[in-house]
Order: structure tokens, then sequence, then C-alpha cells
């Protein structure tokens, strides 16, 4: 091989590197491209609270004043003082119990923590609707069982699951949220995947 033959070469041979050496750097500064917009969309998706889950939130609030805070909070203190007669102890205690851990769950609401916000309001709503439960059947038990004129007196059966059920959409309220999360979760997941199979690979033959 002649002298000119072997520059050329060598020339050719560089040329070539070159152009693997700007093609990489393609490639990387395209990788860390995705990179950085996959966390963006994960700090944004973190810290931002759409104003539906925002409403929700507040919302849920509303019967738990009304059933856990309120209603519950006189019904412990009723029957733990003794002044609701034929009621036991642990009524009381479920009642207590099912209202602290759904207050739990929604203050964890309001922090984003929709998974483990859904675990406590669902156990606290069983404890809750438990005790409720047992006070409207025995209070039908005691409304059939005697001769009741007052008319206020014929409904209280009713009366308590006006006071006691708007619990349940606290648990209603906390399950959509659980729903909204997962939803904007795998959705986040699949774009993420999206991005990185779209992103330019180096040939496995280079």
């Amino acid at each position: 091989m002649s002298k000119a033959e072997r520059l050329k070469a060598k020339s050719q041979k560089q040329l070539e590197e070159k152009k693997q050496l700007e093609k990489q750097e393609q490639e990387e500064k395209a990788a860390a491209q995705v990179s950085r917009s996959a966390k963006k969309y994960r700090r944004q998706a973190k810290n931002s609270d759409s104003a539906v889950t925002l409403i929700l939130k507040i919302l849920m609030t509303l019967p738990f004043a009304w059933s856990g805070f309120y209603y519950g909070g006189i019904f412990t203190i009723g029957i733990l003082t003794g002044d609701m007669i034929g009621m036991p102890k642990r009524t009381a205690v479920f009642f207590a119990a099912g209202s602290l851990l759904c207050l739990a769950g929604i203050i964890l609401a309001f922090f984003s923590k929709y998974i483990i916000q859904f675990v406590l309001i669902a156990v606290g709503t069983v404890c809750y609707m438990h005790s409720a439960v047992y006070v409207i059947t025995t209070t039908q038990k005691k409304l059939a069982e005697k001769y009741v004129t007052d008319p206020q007196v014929l409904v209280l059966d009713k009366t308590y699951m006006k006071y006691f059920y708007p619990m349940t959409a606290v648990a209603a309220i906390s399950a959509i949220l659980l729903a909204v999360y997962l939803v904007k979760y795998f959705k986040k997941k699949k774009r993420i995947r999206q991005q990185k199979d779209n992103a330019p690979v180096k040939s496995i033959v280079e």
C-alpha cells in the first residue's frame, strides 16, 4: 500500500470515528433530555394537586364533621357516661376508634398519601358503622317491643340513620381519591416508559 493510500485510509478512519463520536454525543444528549423530562414530570405529578382532588378532599370533611366528629362524639360521650341506657361500652369504643381513624385518613389525604388514607378510612368506617348499626337495630327492637305514641320517638331509628349514614360518604370519596391517584400513577409510568422506548439507542453492531 502506497503512502497516499495509507493517508487516505487513515483519514477515512478518523472521519468515521468522528461521526461515531458525534452520534454517541447526540444519543447521550437525547437520553439526558428524556431523563430530565421524566424527573420533571414525576416532580410535577407529585407536587401538583388538581382542582378535582382538592374539592373531593374538602367534600370529605363535611360528612365527617357531621357524622364522625359531632354525632360520633355525642354518642361516644353519652354511652360512656351512661346517659344512653342499654348501650354497651364497646359501642362507644368503636365510635371513637372509627372517628379517629377516619380523621387520620382525612389528614393524610391532604398530604396526598392516598393509599394509606384509604386503608385508615376504610377500617375507620367499618368500626364506626359497626356501632352505628348496633344502635339503630337496638332502637328498632325497642320501638317494636314498646307502645310509643310520640311521633319523634317513632322515627328515632330513621333519625339515627341520618346521623350515622353520611359517614359512608367519607369512605366513598376516599375510594375515589385512591382511584384518581392510581389512574395518574399508571399514566405516568406509561408515559415514562414510552419516553424511554422512543429515545435513540446505540446500535448493537456499533
